[in-house]
């Protein structure tokens, strides 16, 4: 990464929201293999070559196995206690976890396989240029993840309860859209049907 990547990704967080049971799928969905590596190694592992910094994993169920995968990888790793009372309870946790300098952040799935380093960098220098209080990427008319937020909507997120996630101040705050080619950012993994589309995108 060169130092223009660097410096324009600085101050800007990633939170990659690991917390939840997936019991639509049977089992940890973010430990599932992709191209050689879990899900959840490769979302942190693109959060940190697109220079995001700090890069926090939110953890919950599974929490020792996530944490395992891991290893090796400069992130931290908040475990979040109370997370069967619903994913405002992560964001919460990964908010407050974040630098006291922390301008914007941006919360990723780990079950997105197909976000890149390039579109994590196209989102922070489009928020840097238009400084929008949220961001998001879309494909035609589909909003998708991740999604970026500005630190001053930070006390409002964590503010949310139960399984309001960061997306129910939308109507408040509508999202900024960026416009992002690709349409494979639209998958994600629910059921073991997901996942089986998903290696045929391979």
């Amino acid at each position: 990464m060169t130092q223009t990547d660097a410096e324009s990704t600085s101050n800007i967080a990633g939170i990659i929201l690991a917390a939840g049971s997936a019991s639509r799928m049977g089992q940890p969905k973010l430990l599932l293999p992709w191209k050689g590596e879990t899900l959840i190694r490769q979302a942190a592992r693109i959060a940190l070559e697109a220079g995001l910094s700090p890069v926090m994993v939110v953890t919950g169920s599974y929490a020792t196995e996530i944490t395992g995968a891991l290893s090796g990888l400069d992130v931290q790793v908040v475990f979040n206690p109370d997370w069967q009372t619903g994913q405002s309870t992560s964001v919460r946790a990964g908010i407050q976890a974040l630098p006291g300098d922390t301008r914007a952040v941006l919360f990723l799935l780990g079950d997105q396989p197909f976000v890149t380093p390039e579109l994590i960098r196209k989102l922070v220098k489009t928020y840097r240029q238009t400084r929008p209080v949220i961001l998001a990427p879309y494909v035609g008319e589909k909003r998708s993840n991740p999604v970026l937020f500005d630190r001053s909507v930070f006390g409002e997120l964590c503010q949310l309860h139960g399984d309001a996630g960061a997306r129910s101040i939308f109507g408040k705050y509508p999202p900024a859209a960026m416009q992002w080619p690709d349409e494979r950012l639209l998958l994600d993994i629910d059921t073991p049907e997901d996942y089986a589309r998903l290696v045929n995108q391979q």
